[in-house]
Parts: C-alpha cells; structure tokens; sequence
C-alpha cells in the first residue's frame, strides 16, 4: 500500500471519508462470506502500512490477536459467537491495565511493567471474545508532555491527548475501535482531532477499576469508534458485565445500538472555548446548526433562553473550576511517584503538581459546591432539549506537537454529563468535530440524537 507520509490516513473530507465498523461485517462473519481472521489481517495490513507515519501503538500484541480472532471464527461457524463484540478487533489505551501486555501508563517510570490481571472492562471484554490488537500510546499518567503519535491526516498537527494513539488508530481505520480514558478532554479532544467517533459516557458509567486515575471524580472510560452504532454496542456490553463504577449505576439502555432518532429542539452553547476558537472552526460549526435549521430542528440559544446565558456564564468559569478539583486531586498517586523520581516525570506533568502543592482544600471544597450548582443547570437546560451543540475543540488539531487545547471539553468533564464527538465537520483540510452533550444518564437517547445527526445529514 503506497503511504503518503505527511498524509498517511489520506485526503480528509467528512462527506466522503467513511471508517472502519465492525457491526455490519457480523453477518459476514456467520454467512461465512467473511471471518474475524480475515477482518483482523485487514487491520494488521492497515497497521502496517500506516505505523511508521502514525506511531499510533505503544505494544501489538499479534500472535495472540490471531488466536483470538481464529477463536472467534470458529464460534461464528458453529452458530454460537460469545457476544456482539466476539471477533472485533480493539486498541486498548496504555493507562489500562493488560495481562498479556506491558502497562506503562505512557511513563519511564512504569517502563516493563506487566500487571498480573486485566482491568475490569479488558477482562469482560477479553471474555466476551474481543480480539486485543495491543496497546495504544497515551501521554504519562495522561498529563504529561506530548507523546509520539502522530495526526494521520497531518504528520506535523497533533493527534491531541492523552488518548491519541487510540484516536489515530481509529481515524486512520487501522481499526474500528480503541478505548480511551478522559479527566478533561482525553477523548473527546483527540477524537475531534483525528475524525473518530467517541463516547465519553455519564460519570462512573463503564467500571474504571485497573484503569490508572489521577482524579478519581473527573476520570472516565471513553470509547472511540468508527461509527456509533460499534461504539454504543461495546460500552453498553462492558458497562453490562463489568458495571458502571462501584456505586455507580452503570450505563443504562439496550445491548443493541438505538435506531436514528431526529431532535426537535437542540441548545446551542458556546462554551467557554468559543472566544478562542478559530475562525474556520466557527464557520464549519455555524454553517452545520444552519443546516440542521434547514431540515427542521429547531436550534435554542442564551438569545431564546435566560437559563442558557446564566449557563454559558458559569461555563466561562469551567478552566479554573477544572483545575481546583484536578490539582487537588491529583495529589496521590502523583506526589508518591515525584517523590519516588521525579526525574523520571515529564516538565509539563512536573508542573501540574507544582500547581498542586498551590491548591488548597479549602479551593477545592467550593469548587465541588460550584460544581453541584453547575450540574445543576446543566440538568434543567436538559430536560427542555434534546441535547446541546458546540464545537469539540476550538480548532483542528494544531501543527507542533502541543496536546492542543481541551476548553471545549471541561464542562463534560466536570459535570460528568456524558458527550459524543461527531467527526462531521472540517477545517484547513483535516477533521474537526461536533460535540454532543445531554443530560446524566442520557446516554442512549444521545447515541439515537447523534446517529441521525451524523447519518441522515452527514455534511
């Protein structure tokens, strides 16, 4: 396959660039007409062709992948395949711990660590039949300096962080689908970046034990696929055998993937972001709400609704809201490790700890009593819509190696409403995505609300 280095994943044009699923080949895989085997040496000839450009993979775990997706098949010919995700091929982000694979959590002080046990979802996943490719790059403990990965669409542009090998190996259909971890837009971000779809579920809705935390009420398990349908299918399967967090609920909703469900009503929010972001983002955005006008949706702003200006308001405040619950609690694990070596520990995380040792209880007390009122809000506005609108990241991932920025991502993160990044628009030729919030628990019904959004007006 002839690769184009500075462009590896190809030319990128939301109308036309269409990524790699797995649910529909599952037919295939029972007619006999196709085979998980077949499925994942596609994946690999993919890998293998884009890894030097991308540097998407922190470890591959090959033979083993192979055994898996021949165990697969041979279920699939016997009529009795595990579960829906029996056979797909997956990325598992390296702050995730893995039996059979080194976790080194992206840091040289875990480097050749090999945990003994996988991490809640890796192990029902593993159970249900999924086929584990390897390990994707993530920054240290996902707060350090930039990692190696690469921007598929843009060599020179980041791929976004901490989940950007997950993001590259699925914008770039090395495969359809890669697990992510997200404190402030390690998701949501890098999947914007890249053009992935992605997931980053209600608070505690997919079991983050054996998933390494730097703060424990912000940390999620994201998902990032090449279509909603694979993504809803896989955190509904974990979240229903590993459960949500403990104590936590879990995602609620069907195994299967909601059909398209048109919104009457969608809140528009500029986010704190908005005077940041870059002018062809801001047209891409406005010229996406403009069409979704067009075909009848009728879009709210702070314009319509006193509410949604006191929202955006407190949404201004989301980065020092952030960092008082973040520095606070990142604290431990992170403090032990810098006394452990720090000269092991990346400058940029170095200096989030030295925020740390600036950050008081006391800060980080009124920040949680801000962020009930927030919820709050954000809960209200909810309850009149059928979801709310903004940009995933001020602009297309920027050339140079910094992470770019996550204010589009903060609220989410915050408040713990689960977010979809919709791979539907473009800037400056390479993706830029749409980003989907709705209210806690509202998962599935966002998952139908972004399906017909990206399906039935794909720009």
């Amino acid at each position: 396959m002839a690769r184009d280095d500075r462009a590896p994943a190809g030319a990128y044009d939301p109308a036309t660039y269409r990524l790699l699923t797995f649910h529909d080949r599952v037919p295939h895989f029972r007619d006999g007409s196709d085979t998980p085997r077949a499925y994942l040496e596609r994946c690999l000839e993919r890998i293998e062709a884009l890894e030097p450009a991308v540097r998407a993979w922190a470890f591959l775990n090959i033979d083993r992948a192979r055994q898996a997706a021949d165990e697969a098949g041979a279920r699939y010919r016997a009529g009795a395949p595990l579960s829906p995700v029996d056979g797909m091929p997956i990325g598992i982000k390296d702050l995730i711990e893995t039996c059979d694979m080194p976790t080194e959590y992206g840091a040289e002080l875990f480097r050749g660590n090999r945990p003994i046990r996988d991490a809640a979802v890796v192990y029902f996943l593993r159970k249900g039949g999924a086929v584990l490719v390897g390990k994707t790059v993530t920054v240290a403990f996902g707060g350090g300096d930039p990692a190696v990965t690469r921007n598929p669409f843009d060599t020179r542009r980041t791929p976004g962080g901490s989940s950007s090998g997950s993001a590259a190996a699925v914008g770039s259909k090395m495969i359809p689908l890669a697990l992510g971890t997200h404190a402030r837009g390690s998701t949501i971000r890098p999947a914007s970046f890249c053009g992935a779809f992605a997931l980053k579920p209600t608070f505690g809705g997919i079991n983050r034990q054996g998933a390494f935390s730097a703060a424990q009420s912000l940390d999620h398990l994201g998902v990032l696929g090449g279509s909603l349908a694979d993504v809803w299918t896989t955190a509904r399967y974990a979240a229903k055998h590993a459960g949500g967090d403990p104590g936590s609920p879990g995602l609620y909703g069907a195994l299967e993937p909601p059909e398209a469900r048109k919104p009457q009503r969608l809140v528009r929010l500029d986010m704190a972001g908005w005077a940041v972001a870059e002018e062809a983002a801001k047209r891409a955005f406005e010229a996406k709400l403009r069409e979704l006008e067009t075909a009848g949706v009728r879009i709210y702003s702070r314009r319509d609704d006193p509410l949604i200006e006191d929202y955006e308001q407190q949404l201004a405040r989301m980065p020092g809201l952030w960092q008082a619950l973040y520095r606070f609690e990142m604290r431990w694990p992170l403090f032990p490790y810098r006394d452990h070596d720090s000269a092991k520990l990346p400058p940029r995380l170095l200096k989030g700890l030295a925020e740390g040792d600036l950050t008081s209880q006391d800060s980080y007390r009124a920040a949680l009593i801000t962020r009930e009122h927030v919820r709050a809000i954000h809960e209200e506005i909810a309850r009149r819509c059928d979801g709310m609108v903004t940009l995933s990241s001020p602009g297309p991932g920027p050339i140079g190696m910094d992470q770019g920025s996550a204010i589009f991502n903060e609220a989410s993160s915050v408040i713990g409403a689960p977010a979809i990044n919709l791979p539907i628009l473009s800037a400056e030729g390479v993706p830029l995505g749409m980003q989907l919030l709705g209210p806690w628990h509202g998962d599935e019904r966002l998952i139908a609300v972004g399906r017909w959004i990206a399906e039935t007006r794909r720009a």
